[in-house]
Formats: C-alpha cells, structure tokens, sequence
C-alpha cells in the first residue's frame, strides 16, 4: 500500500512550519522550604521541533481525564509523529510556554497536533 503522504512533503512545508517548539517535562526537586517543585528540562528528542502555531478558532473546548472542561488557547501542529507528548509536559514555542490539554498524532503518523493554554 503506497504512503497517503509523500515523505518530503514536511521538508517541502519549510515556510508553513515556520516556528520552533521544544517539548518540557517536569523534573520534581525540593524548594527552599523543602516542598517538592517542579523544574522543567527539555525531552530528549523533542527539542526546536519545526511547528505551526496559531490562536484556537471556535470553542478550544477540550475534556480533561477526570471529566473536567478548559479551553484552549492555541493549537500547535508539529512536523513529526512525537507520540510520548502527553499532557503532563508543557510546549515552549518560540519562547511563549503553553500547558499541553491534548496531543493527538494524525492518521498517517505524520504531523502530531496540540491543544493548548497560554501558561499563567
């Protein structure tokens, strides 16, 4: 069965994935107090990722896992398949930070996208 998409079709896109994104997870160590803190470190292979980014058009309305709703800010679509994004890790985009609420790869493995909230 031939490939729906053709393999340099994201090295062609260049000026669509015109923005760079590095994917963070939290490293837990304790603070002055002793209280444990988070302190973000980039993931190994997920560093200047070429990316899309842009404001969430309509509802941005994404359901958490214990059932809960928030809304999304952006969407940030990423040249590759990176499926070990989940939603404990946090997306820099050319410097902005953003909470992951969802990462989802598409059907032919090849772009992954991200809903996300500018982070407070």
């Amino acid at each position: 069965m031939a490939d729906l998409i053709h393999p340099r079709m994201l090295g062609d896109l260049s000026d669509f994935f015109a923005s760079a994104c590095t994917i963070q997870e939290a490293v837990w160590t304790p603070d002055a107090a002793g209280e444990e803190a988070p302190a973000w470190a980039d993931k190994a292979g997920h560093v200047d990722i070429p990316c899309a980014i842009a404001p969430e058009k309509g509802s941005g309305e994404v359901k958490q896992s214990d059932g809960t709703f928030t809304y999304a800010t952006h969407h940030v679509t990423l040249a590759g398949d990176y499926p070990l994004i989940t939603t404990k890790m946090k997306a820099v985009v050319n410097g902005t930070a953003l909470d992951i609420l969802l990462a989802e790869t598409d059907s032919q493995a090849e772009t992954t996208r991200l809903a996300c909230r500018l982070k407070t």
